[in-house]
């Protein structure tokens, strides 16, 4: 789950938020190694959510139902873990200095969640996740048509080179792609226009509200989607919804503090990991085992993601 680098720069001065303070821009992202450590447990975390959503969907449960326990357990978890700040700050946590932008985000990470986990039931492990690369290139074509970025001829052949990559993993008119492909790509696609979202928000609201607050929207957003197909929840669902809110939820906020603590260009390549590791639980976990095709196709987006992200840094930095 990629984030585009840089977007929506605030200036650089110190914002307060209720009686949180963010530190202005240029005094955060000088901690490499941090950034490396987070960003690549978040890659691990989220290949072993992934695995138990799997798990979840080959036991019976309603792709549908799986995103919507596995938004309420993380916001539960979240309350949990933003106690103290609660306990210290009060209501006045809570207020909001963009709300607006906070419910967008929320309601396309719904859309991309849905779509997530529908194709994450229907795919190999590690063929979601290399489909799920792509999510990058997606963010850049957004920030040129929605945001009205400056996108240059370098970064247009990077997209043009990811998505050949693409092509390079679905094997189209070889019998390879199908539907759940398709929605690994929406997913990917979904999730990047939130993610155009998530940078503005932390130069003025700290990770963990940002986390929490899309988890209460995701919840929300997915109960009644969920009811329509509800089943039977038994001890062991139970038991992986519950797991899968917890590591979701740590996950999330690794990933923010990894963009907090070092450069977009720093932590990306560390996101990668997610591939090895989402290999390693789809042969150990459930026998799947990707060809050297995919990995060469993960190899081409991957590529073309980080340099991409490479660019868009340069251009921040000037």
């Amino acid at each position: 789950m990629l984030i585009p680098p840089e977007l929506n720069p605030l200036p650089a001065q110190e914002i307060e938020t209720s009686s949180t303070k963010v530190a202005p821009p240029e005094k955060r992202g000088n901690k490499p190694m941090l950034g490396a450590f987070y960003m690549t447990g978040a890659a691990f975390l989220f290949a072993v959510m992934n695995g138990m959503m799997r798990w979840a969907a080959d036991l019976g449960m309603h792709p549908f139902q799986i995103a919507f326990l596995r938004s309420a357990f993380a916001a539960m978890f979240l309350i949990i873990m933003i106690y103290p700040i609660l306990r210290r700050e009060g209501l006045g946590y809570f207020r909001l200095n963009r709300p607006w932008l906070y419910l967008l985000r929320g309601l396309m990470a719904t859309g991309g969640m849905i779509l997530f986990v529908l194709a994450v039931s229907k795919l190999p492990l590690a063929d979601f996740t290399a489909i799920t690369f792509t999510a990058p290139l997606f963010g850049t074509i957004g920030s040129a048509l929605i945001l009205r970025e400056r996108v240059r001829a370098r970064r247009w052949t990077a997209i043009l080179i990811g998505f050949v990559g693409v092509l390079v993993i679905l094997r189209p008119g070889m019998g390879v792609m199908d539907q759940g492909a398709l929605i690994g790509l929406g997913a990917a696609a979904a999730m990047a226009s939130a993610g155009l979202m998530i940078k503005a928000l932390t130069r003025t609201e700290p990770s963990e509200r940002i986390v929490f607050i899309t988890a209460v929207i995701l919840t929300v957003t997915t109960l009644v989607p969920a009811l329509s197909e509800w089943r039977e929840v038994t001890p062991v669902l139970l038991g992986i919804g519950l797991a899968m809110g917890a590591v979701g939820a740590v996950g999330h906020i690794f990933l923010t503090k990894a963009f907090e603590s070092a450069d977009a260009s720093v932590v990306l390549p560390f996101d990668y990991t997610r591939l090895p590791f989402a290999a390693a639980i789809g042969f150990v976990a459930f026998g799947q085992v990707s060809d050297w095709i995919t990995w060469a196709g993960a190899l081409i987006v991957a590529g073309a993601a980080f340099y991409i992200a490479h660019r868009e840094q340069k251009m921040v930095k000037g």
